[in-house]
């Protein structure tokens, strides 16, 4: 089939979208993007992009149509809201040509904001092709997130277009099982909610041998650093722990609070024992995570991230180390299952200390044992090459 990929973020930024798309290709299918210029996460367009194009290229055989859109920025709520908007703007212009081809099937991929989807929901409908959306945050309830609405009526009329939106697919992926209730309650047919979680790459179980100090007990937390990821409650732990220099905290990653989180190390005088790390690329995570005794996963106490799934639980457990987790709800619920670490409450910085000096008073084969159980979660639940066949068949 040729199906139209209609998504904000592409290669070369890194997102999930890409490997679906490979993984689609891979099935025999082709596949063509609709994205914008590429600018996350650092908030300026790439090197070798502009507004000026390329407009169209092509990656491992994937054809791109790119449009111009405003960048993201750094820290600033007006140009993420223009970013947002000039891609809507800009998809629904470039889409209209799209509809002297044809397109067996249309795939959007919704990460924030749903307007994201608008290009693929006028696609669909006025060429009546099937057509599928995969929520990885769910709105409105993530906007609310971000900026705290309280006039009802105001919310009100953002529900109405953000059902309105997700009613137009023919079917809705989603990445979290606490998604289904909020869609239900909306009206929309539990027979077109597919729950279709996040996997991680192969490449997280890879051992890398890397040389530390025996003495010392590494925990790891790897990922954005912003308001939602509240790493604050990891800096407010370690300072529990500040009097155990053997007993260090890693933090990779960068994000809109990482000037607070160093803040927040200074303040408390954690320089020896929290480690801020920076950003580094995916195919280095294998050597941090070997290097690690535990992973840590950390959310705000919030109503919607309570039903969210953080993406690196999986990668985690791919790893085979023990998790340690400050998140309410579905994040938790799928270590406690899976029987692969210690839970804690969302923001609850005592249960983390004392989770982490559980496992710092086991043995290093108890450790062992709890992780490869979640190991063996991930390879039952979370492979790629098995969530990707099941797309794949879901679609045709």
């Amino acid at each position: 089939m040729k199906i139209l990929v209609v998504t904000q973020y592409f290669w070369p930024e890194e997102f999930r979208i890409n490997d679906i798309c490979k993984g689609l290709l891979k099935e025999g299918h082709q596949v063509e993007v609709l994205t914008g210029m590429p600018n996350y996460p650092k908030g300026n367009i790439y090197d070798g992009y502009s507004n000026l194009g390329p407009f169209q290229e092509e990656y491992n055989g994937i054809k791109i149509k790119r449009i111009p859109i405003i960048p993201r920025g750094k820290d600033s709520s007006i140009l993420l809201a223009l970013n947002y908007i000039s891609y809507m703007v800009a998809g629904s212009i470039r889409v209209i040509p799209l509809l002297f081809k044809k397109y067996d099937r249309v795939f959007m991929f919704q990460t924030s904001p749903i307007t994201a989807a608008v290009p693929a929901m006028i696609y669909s409908r006025l060429k009546k092709v099937p057509s599928y959306v995969y929520i990885q945050d769910i709105w409105p309830e993530t906007f609310y997130t971000i900026v705290p609405i309280k006039n009802e009526k105001i919310k009100k009329v953002l529900k109405k277009i953000c059902t309105s939106i997700y009613k137009s697919f023919d079917k809705i992926l989603i990445s979290s099982r606490g998604f289904s209730d909020i869609l239900i309650e909306s009206k929309i047919s539990k027979e077109k909610i597919v729950y279709f979680p996040q996997w991680a790459e192969n490449l997280y179980m890879k051992k890398v041998l890397v040389e530390k100090k025996q003495e010392d007990f590494v925990l790891t937390f790897a990922g954005n650093i912003g308001k939602a990821q509240s790493v604050d409650t990891i800096i407010k732990a370690a300072n529990l722990s500040r009097n155990n220099k053997s007993i260090k905290w890693h933090i990779l990653g960068d994000g809109s609070e990482l000037e607070n989180i160093e803040g927040l190390v200074k303040q408390y005088g954690l320089e020896d024992t929290v480690k801020l790390l920076g950003r580094k690329p995916v195919s280095e995570m294998p050597k941090y995570f070997s290097a690690s005794d535990v992973l840590l996963v950390t959310l705000k106490e919030d109503g919607i991230l309570k039903i969210t799934l953080p993406a690196k639980v999986q990668s985690y457990m791919a790893a085979g180390k023990p998790i340690i987790s400050a998140i309410t709800g579905e994040g938790s619920k799928v270590i406690e299952d899976s029987k692969c670490g210690f839970t804690g409450e969302a923001e609850d910085f005592e249960k983390l200390y004392e989770n982490a000096m559980k496992l710092y008073e086991m043995s290093e084969e108890e450790r062992n044992i709890m992780g490869l159980r979640g190991q063996q979660y991930f390879k039952e639940n979370f492979t790629k090459e098995k969530l990707l066949n099941q797309l794949s068949e879901l679609i045709q």
